[in-house]
């Protein structure tokens, strides 16, 4: 092996979490932070811990700053906010962040390989050509990939081969049989698996029902074998019968916190994710809750919240529009006697991914149109109760079931109207209340925070929103804040201002001869 590939080489989980151990032993005010980069960044991280303890003070550290460094679809996402900072320095903090970003991007999450042309306005980082075509961030990961996409290959050859070339059956089984189910992980002296402390891992499927499904259509040799071709090895891709479960971050807690700050109105959200989270806490650590419906008026956040909790825990999210649902195919897919017959959403979201835990909202429940012979919401009843969930079987493939039991369920309706009572009983239900002004104003700050820490403009424009400004905003529905203040930055950056004024709010609502929508109210308040 060559110096460059020992320096530019995957790590292994284990050496990861090392390597993770030994930045919050020699930076301890590390310890309570959420700090979980891709491997690949970790020398760009080193590096802006360094910078950004040059830009902090003592009394910094006793008061705990906020040091949230992530993998956001393979790309380093990085918050920082210090408590009482001024504006030079905040300015100087958000500077070293967007570097560190831009720098990330520049580098293989996967073994730090230099890459060039990443772009940090792309929606998922770049990787090497080395691990471009491959599947996960560690070494075992990869190997895994390798040996599954060995194993199709030698598949097809025994496909193309004569019938008399009775070896290759042998070889094609022997090299499935190599495949692990998961990786082997490291043991510690009481024999406990390291992994494991971090990471559960559930059985999430029978492998011999994932044979058979392929071997029912390999006779045809028609479109459907190819398609059960392709399913069964991106469920290899994914961890095989194994999966894991997303756990907790650290500082939770801190979390919940940030939680009930962002979404001030979803104070009853908090307090029943608080009581979950300890719980959990007290046990392996993993990310669960009890499936919820959160009852409300249109347009004050409710999948917004449920998104934000996704990322912050950094687990998979999708939104099941049932309004449109004219069948339960998108959750429990199509029969299997159709010619066209598709697995469901669902079943793609937890079969394709490594992490069995995933976030799904069910948007506008009370809006389902329930009929009798294609109900959408027929599935549910199975899916939200976590025995039957832990046999979920897709409608186009009843081969094998695979366990839902640990999805995350948030509902959301406008009232509980409309929605069966054996269903509704399976859930929570929240009751959510439109923001006051007050809190809207909190929210408008909230957003305006995240757009400059995300945005590549962000160190552009100063760290708050002027009181002047929120005095306009805080009488707006949630949901139209992120559109207002990106136009009125946008028309603060045409004029050459680190600032919004009330003028851009007023310049967005003159643009016609009358106010459209959400925009008429900003000419109300002057």
């Amino acid at each position: 092996m060559s110096d460059l590939q020992r320096k530019y080489r995957p790590m292994r989980r284990r050496e990861y979490q090392e390597a993770i151990e030994e930045l919050k032993r020699l930076h301890p005010w590390l310890a309570k932070q959420v700090f979980q980069p891709a491997p690949g960044h970790l020398a760009v991280v080193t590096e802006l811990i360094d910078q950004c303890e040059r830009l902090m003070h003592r009394s910094d550290y006793q008061r705990r700053p906020l040091f949230c460094v992530t993998a956001t679809r393979e790309k380093l996402a990085v918050r920082v906010e210090v408590s009482d900072a001024s504006i030079q320095r905040e300015r100087a903090l958000l500077d070293v962040v967007e570097q560190a970003r831009h720098a990330a991007q520049q580098c293989c999450p996967v073994c730090g390989a230099p890459v060039f042309g990443g772009d940090a306005n792309a929606p998922q980082g770049a990787r090497c050509a080395a691990h471009e075509q491959v599947v996960g961030l560690f070494a075992e990961d990869i190997q895994r990939f390798k040996r599954a996409a060995k194993a199709l290959e030698l598949a097809d050859a025994e496909r193309a081969s004569s019938t008399t070339d009775r070896d290759a059956p042998t070889r094609t089984e022997a090299a499935k049989r190599e495949l692990p189910d998961s990786p082997v992980p490291a043991r510690d002296s009481s024999g406990t698996t390291i992994d494991d402390k971090h990471a559960p891992l559930i059985t999430f499927l029978d492998a011999a029902g994932l044979k058979q499904f392929v071997d029912r259509h390999r006779a045809k040799a028609d479109e459907k074998f190819k398609r059960a071709q392709q399913i069964a090895e991106r469920i290899r891709a994914a961890g095989h019968e194994r999966r894991t479960l997303g756990m907790l971050p650290d500082e939770w807690d801190l979390l919940i916190e940030e939680f009930t700050q962002a979404f001030p109105n979803f104070s009853e959200l908090g307090e029943m994710l608080h009581d979950h989270f300890a719980l959990n806490a007290m046990g392996d650590g993993r990310v669960a809750w009890s499936p919820l419906l959160l009852v409300g008026p249109a347009g004050i956040g409710k999948t917004e919240a449920a998104r934000w909790l996704a990322e912050r825990l950094a687990l998979p999210f999708r939104v099941f529009d049932m309004a449109s649902a004219q069948s339960g195919s998108p959750l429990a897919g199509s029969e299997a006697f159709w010619s066209n017959s598709e697995p469901g959403l669902l079943f793609e979201l937890l079969a394709y991914q490594p992490k069995a835990n995933p976030v799904v909202v069910l948007d506008e429940l009370d809006k389902t149109e329930q009929v009798r012979q294609y109900d959408p919401l027929a599935a549910l009843y199975t899916l939200l109760e976590p025995r039957s969930a832990r046999s979920f079987t897709d409608l186009s493939i009843r081969d094998f079931a695979i366990d839902a039991s640990h999805i995350n369920w948030i509902a959301t309706a406008n009232s509980v109207n409309g929605i069966p009572s054996p269903l509704l009983s399976r859930l929570t239900v929240l009751h959510v209340h439109a923001p006051t002004p007050d809190q809207v104003a909190r929210i408008a700050q909230n957003i305006y925070g995240r757009m400059r820490a995300e945005a590549t403009w962000g160190s552009a424009f100063v760290p708050r929103l002027d009181e002047a400004v929120l005095a306009k905003l805080k009488y707006l529905p949630p949901r139209s804040l992120g559109l207002v203040l990106r136009r009125a930055l946008g028309h603060a950056a045409r004029d050459q201002r680190d600032h919004i004024t009330p003028t851009d709010l007023q310049l967005i609502s003159d643009g016609g001869k009358r106010g459209i929508g959400f925009t008429a109210d900003l000419t109300v308040q002057q």
